[in-house]
């Protein structure tokens, strides 16, 4: 099982220890002498990632083979401060409803090698871009607007982003939208391989190390008891009809009315 960068849970730590945690952490990257900044380089470097309150705090180098998932503006590496400005450059040109987003809107950003997905999100509306930089130029794709219903996810999880080396398998990289149930997410492979999300603010961010992902994989959700809430394909299945999905009133606010629809869940990041 692959774990992305899985820092301990907050839940674990003392109250009031993750937060102090951060501060020294910053601190000390501000503060500490040159040549101490230079060993703490060369420590991420090597793997070793200084984590505090579930937050990856520094990636000092830019390492075209490592495995990289950043929470915001602060903690980009060169290549992934790329993507996101180059993202909200895409979104700024799409021809659909405009949304006003900037780097301080930076959700979560994911890389491995020269494979990038970035995530923004607003009170107004979202853009998610998937990249690969390994050219002259980035090539990829933009996926952005004002929500159709900010305040609702279909279910525990929402995808907004999935992007995959091959035709619906590969190496992949996906972000999205997880309701407040939803303490741990897990994409199953489906050869028996698996890589855990990484959870924040309603956001997640999934990139894979491996390029062994089939089209029969999932998206599993578990509740902090650990017990399994949902369970869904990553890739779209042909032929099979979409979901619906109604508020606490029975209007629908995702897929169509037709056969037993299913609660949405409430999003409560804004």
């Amino acid at each position: 099982m692959t774990e992305l960068l899985r820092p301990p849970a907050d839940r674990d730590l003392p109250p009031g220890r993750a937060e102090r945690m951060r501060h020294d952490l910053l601190r000390a990257t501000r503060e500490r002498p040159r040549h101490t900044r230079r060993w703490l380089a060369a420590a991420v470097a090597t793997g070793l990632t200084l984590v505090a309150a579930g937050t990856v705090v520094a990636h000092v180098r830019d390492e075209p083979g490592m495995q990289v998932l950043a929470m915001g503006p602060g903690e980009l590496d060169g290549t992934l401060r790329r993507a996101a400005q180059e993202c909200l450059e895409w979104a700024g040109r799409d021809s659909g409803p405009r949304v006003p987003l900037a780097l301080g809107d930076l959700a979560v950003s994911a890389r491995q090698g020269d494979r990038a997905a970035v995530l923004f999100l607003s009170g107004a509306g979202y853009a998610a871009c998937d990249f690969d930089l390994g050219g002259r130029e980035s090539s990829g794709g933009v996926n952005s607007g004002p929500w159709a219903h900010r305040d609702w996810l279909p279910g525990p999880v929402q995808r907004l982003s999935l992007s995959s080396s091959e035709a619906d398998g590969g190496a992949v990289a996906a972000l999205g939208r997880v309701s407040g149930r939803v303490h741990r997410l897990v994409l199953e492979h489906g050869d028996g391989r698996t890589t855990v999300a990484r959870l924040r603010d309603g956001t997640f961010g999934i990139v894979t190390a491996t390029a062994d992902v089939r089209p029969d994989a999932q998206l599993v959700s578990y509740d902090a008891a650990g017990h399994e809430i949902d369970r869904r394909p990553l890739f779209p299945l042909p032929g099979r009809a979409e979901q619906c999905w109604t508020d606490p009133a029975g209007a629908v606010v995702y897929g169509t009315l037709g056969g037993t629809c299913r609660p949405a869940e409430r999003w409560s990041r804004y």
